[in-house]
């Protein structure tokens, strides 16, 4: 059973047997790798320390994809006969983000390893009857397998995340399944609008040599947004351009009508003396603050120096 198991999950031909479409979130991306990198380490007890980290993974599902939005790690041990999970700590972590977020529940669980093992198949029995148990269906929803190769054997400039959902199988003739394969499925990358700010934001840090980012005041965001517009604009009317000064029709009409279509959204809801208005009174909003602001700022300032004088 594992060899075949084994043999399965290493095979990269193999075809995925299932639709279904992995949609992890950045968070659990971040955290799965400080999980491992905050592992436990070997101690002066003598106590063997852990090479990999394991944890619970929490979403929702969605017709035809789960959505991964959350995770954590939990405390295991493998370095005895039977592999140990901590329930009462796995348990009580879910029904503390339950709390906080009534609509995700266990959706299935992640692995810092390159390669599944035996050790697989009772660690996903085990949340096989979580997931069920919070699901509360008739029919148990997919319980999925994510994996991290910490060693970045296959690729060493992408993330090496994979994602499994385990089946049985058996031969033809036989009433039951004497075998179960872990078939991979398709994993992309999705976040939400705030994280989705929050990332790009974190991405600028890797500009810097300190690794430091600072936040933009309201003007900032403002001016920043307004130059992105007008560079968009720009790269748009040199497109229009580019394909009216050909001959021939434009090979894809798709954008064309794309095109089209933002301009009568724009020109329906916002309209001409709309967005001078608004632009302005957001212009107005922003300068009253910043006025206040440093109007305080200089109030301190000399209250500080009054005080010292004194």
């Amino acid at each position: 059973r594992v060899q075949l198991e084994a043999y399965c999950t290493s095979n990269k031909s193999i075809i995925m047997a299932s639709f279904l479409t992995v949609k992890v979130h950045p968070v659990v991306y971040l955290t799965i790798v400080d999980s491992y990198e905050r592992r436990a380490r070997q101690t002066k007890q003598g106590a063997p320390a852990n090479d990999k980290a394991l944890g619970t993974l929490m979403g929702f599902y969605e017709k035809g994809a789960v959505q991964v939005t959350n995770c954590f790690a939990i405390p295991f041990n493998e370095n005895t006969d039977e592999p140990e999970l901590d329930d009462s700590f796995n348990m009580a972590m879910v029904q503390m983000l339950k709390r906080a977020a009534p609509t995700e529940q266990p959706v299935g669980w992640f692995y810092t390893s390159s390669e599944l093992s035996n050790v697989c198949i009772p660690y996903h029995d085990y949340y096989q009857r979580i997931v069920a148990d919070f699901a509360n269906k008739k029919d148990t929803p997919p319980v999925i397998l994510l994996t991290l190769d910490t060693t970045f054997t296959e690729d060493k400039n992408r993330m090496p995340i994979r994602a499994f959902q385990r089946s049985k199988a058996g031969i033809p003739g036989n009433r039951e399944p004497h075998c179960a394969i872990f078939n991979p499925l398709r994993v992309e990358l999705d976040a939400f609008p705030a994280e989705f700010t929050a990332l790009k934001l974190i991405q600028k840090g890797m500009d810097d040599k300190s690794r430091e980012i600072r936040l933009e005041s309201g003007l900032e965001q403002l001016e920043r947004s307004t130059g992105d517009i007008v560079s968009w604009l720009e790269r748009i009317e040199k497109y229009v351009d580019e394909v009216l000064s050909r001959e021939e029709e434009p090979a894809d009409a798709t954008m064309g009508r794309t095109l089209m279509e933002i301009v009568n959204t724009a020109a329906t809801h916002m309209q001409t003396d709309k967005l001078d208005s608004l632009v302005k009174n957001s212009l107005r909003d922003y300068m009253m603050i910043s006025y206040l602001s440093q109007l305080t700022k200089t109030q301190l300032q000399l209250h500080d120096k009054l005080v010292a004088s004194t």
